[in-house]
């Protein structure tokens, strides 16, 4: 009988331990540890990196958030319980968060850790977009920006050079985070000068601030002054030919016109007609003349026109000269985006016209001289070739016909200038003094 006990006595102590152990285990399916040293690494505008300790007994963690203030929500569950760092994306940018990081194992159902300290990270600012920097006047240089809704305002850097280096940059604080603009005055004229801008806000009482726009260029303009014998309060057009020089006297007959009653014009010239007639490109220039950039050879229209085009024939201009134009008009008139980019590049504003001669077409001088005289109006920009007979001897009435009715024969950026107060903007196509179409074919 005490055997019997006795046996009884361990088989139940074999019970105990085995249901110590299978409740150990039990626990131990349900269960697993908390995370620790959980911290934010770095933040953009829509992205935070976390890192932590690795829980040897996970299956994997998951990471929940709560923006500004509201309900958390589950974020990213990573499942390689090797994982110790995470780059959270696609979150909004200037934007105040909470997060916490749970380790979990896969059982029957999904348990995680219980203990979870939570971490706050705010994200920056987007990228500031700088949509033009340009010198509106002698001396100043005004840079224009999108505004962020987040901001609370923006900071301005600007320098002198290309925008390579800005360790030597003046910087502005701009506090309106409505403002989209800012001018800049008193810079060295002729000069370039670099600009870009990035915005802020404020998170724990410091400043956040977003990362910096592309860099823009311009150079700062001389303040404006007008040839002594330009009245801006009188009538004035500005006669513009294109084409040129021809192979005929055509050209040189239209500057004798020109000299004689000491008018001036704009000439939009084919670069490798101008080559083959540098006597012809320097006596425009010592009259008083604007030298105008038609392309190299004339063959291309519309978007066929490239950037090599327009700079061929300012090179030719320029090795005539040792100016480059300072105008410019596509062959047919279209205008693309890759031609007002180059101007821009080359500093040159576009030209269209207001009143077209139609001379090409009619080569009768009476109906060239009758297509101005009928039409004609303040700050027109009026079309002609230089390459006709019949251009140039209508040029021989219409040019003193003018002058009689009270008119003033100016270039196209004198035109402009007088009638605006400003310079021509380079990219900009004006088809008056006064209108600008800067659309596109």
């Amino acid at each position: 009988m005490a055997k019997k006990i006795r046996i009884a006595g361990v088989c139940l102590i074999i019970l105990i331990i085995v249901a110590a152990f299978s409740a150990m285990a039990i626990v131990q399916t349900k269960t697993v540890s908390d995370v620790e040293k959980f911290e934010v690494e770095s933040t953009s505008s829509s992205s935070v990196s976390f890192s932590w300790k690795k829980v040897s007994s996970a299956d994997g963690y998951i990471i929940y958030k709560s923006e500004n203030g509201a309900d958390w929500e589950k974020a990213a569950q990573i499942k390689n319980p090797k994982t110790k760092e995470f780059n959270l994306k696609k979150l909004s940018q200037a934007t105040e968060y909470k997060f916490y990081i749970t380790a979990y194992k896969n059982s029957k159902k999904l348990v995680e850790s219980k203990a979870h300290p939570e971490v706050a990270a705010c994200t920056l600012p987007d990228k500031q977009e700088l949509v033009n920097v340009e010198s509106p006047d002698a001396g100043q240089l005004t840079a224009k920006w999108t505004i962020n809704s987040k901001a609370e305002g923006y900071q301005l850097q600007y320098v002198q050079g290309d925008g390579k280096d800005f360790s030597e940059a003046k910087s502005v604080t701009v506090r309106d985070k409505a403002k989209s603009s800012f001018t800049v005055s008193d810079l060295e004229v002729k000069k370039t000068y670099s600009a870009r801008v990035r915005s802020y806000i404020h998170y724990n009482k410091e400043l956040v601030w977003g990362e910096w726009s592309e860099v823009a260029s311009a150079a700062i303009q001389e303040k404006i002054t007008m040839s002594s014998d330009i009245d801006p309060s009188k009538k004035m057009v500005a006669l513009t030919f294109d084409d040129g020089p021809g192979y005929n006297n055509a050209s040189d007959k239209i500057l004798d016109v020109l000299e004689k009653y000491h008018a001036r014009a704009t000439f939009f010239m084919v670069g490798k007609n101008a080559k083959d007639h540098p006597k012809n490109i320097k006596r425009k220039l010592e009259l008083g003349c604007e030298l105008g950039n038609h392309t190299w050879d004339h063959n291309h229209y519309g978007k066929n026109v490239t950037a090599d085009d327009i700079k061929k024939c300012s090179k030719a201009i320029y090795d005539i000269t040792g100016q480059y134009p300072t105008a410019f008009r596509s062959p047919g008139g279209s205008t693309t985006t890759v031609i007002r980019n180059e101007c821009k590049e080359e500093n040159m504003p576009l030209y269209y016209w207001s009143l077209d001669t139609q001379d090409w077409k009619y080569r009768d001088a009476n109906k060239v001289y009758n297509a101005v005289m009928k039409h004609v109006e303040d700050g027109d920009i009026i079309l002609m070739h230089e390459i006709y007979d019949s251009t140039a001897s209508a040029v021989e009435k219409i040019v003193p016909a003018l002058i009689k009715e009270g008119y003033q024969l100016v270039t196209c950026e004198e035109l402009v200038m007088a009638k605006t107060g400003k310079r021509p903007k380079p990219g900009d196509q004006y088809v008056t003094a006064e209108s600008v179409n800067n659309k596109t074919s």
